[in-house]
């Protein structure tokens, strides 16, 4: 997967009914642009969000990590209906500038386009 690594968030919507948060990036160049689906994304927390946000890295974190399990405690503590939902993939966006997002999912689409 790639990491996204100084890429902008440049747009950021939610389908409540869907299930799925999309993400909107481009590089530095605003040349190629990425939509990131994340489906059935059952609770998402977006922290930090700036007028310029900057990828640092996009990574899924492995279930038997100590960065998955912090990052499903805090996804409980932040969601008011109730924990121990069942496991889900957990993808984790770190800033280098801005925002920093937690998503919980099932799966993740990757479509990438040129300007």
């Amino acid at each position: 997967m790639q990491s996204f690594h100084d890429w902008f968030i440049v747009g950021v919507a939610v389908d409540m009914n869907a299930h799925e948060l999309t993400i909107q990036l481009c590089d530095d160049y605003k040349k190629r642009f990425v939509t990131l689906r994340f489906e059935n994304a059952t609770r998402f927390i977006v922290d930090g969000f700036i007028a310029q946000n900057i990828v640092y890295s996009l990574t899924v974190l492995s279930e038997s990590s100590t960065e998955y399990v912090s990052a499903r405690t805090a996804l409980e503590k932040s969601h008011p209906w109730g924990d121990n939902w069942p496991a889900k993939k957990i993808a984790k966006i770190s800033a280098s500038l801005g925002a920093e997002m937690t998503i919980e999912f099932d799966s993740m689409q990757t479509v990438e386009s040129t300007r």
